[in-house]
């Protein structure tokens, strides 16, 4: 698992089903931690700043961010590219004034 995939997230317990992107270091992805973080894909565009499309399958706001159990991961549906993923980090850094 590395930053910038998209997965498949299948809660148990959960009938919803969605598609998340990996925003934690390949560090901690790679690691055996059972959470990892990651943000939502959602279809549609949340007309917000922090905001970034990802090609193909939606947008992601860098506000939305959580905890991600990693067994709960069931596929790898694609990677963004690095111009998203650089937007997706200038997001996050607003997002959390770093």
């Amino acid at each position: 698992m590395l930053r910038g995939e998209l997965w498949n997230y299948n809660p148990h317990g959960s009938p919803r089903r969605r598609t998340v992107v990996l925003i934690s270091s390949d560090g901690i992805n790679q690691s055996p931690r059972p959470w990892l973080i990651g943000a939502e894909v959602v279809d549609e565009d949340p007309r917000d700043i922090l905001a970034v499309p990802v090609q193909e399958h939606g947008w992601v706001h860098a506000g939305n961010i959580g905890r991600i159990f990693r067994g709960w991961l069931s596929e790898r549906v694609d990677a963004v590219d690095i111009a998203t993923l650089e937007r997706l980090d200038t997001a996050l850094r607003a997002a959390m004034d770093l």
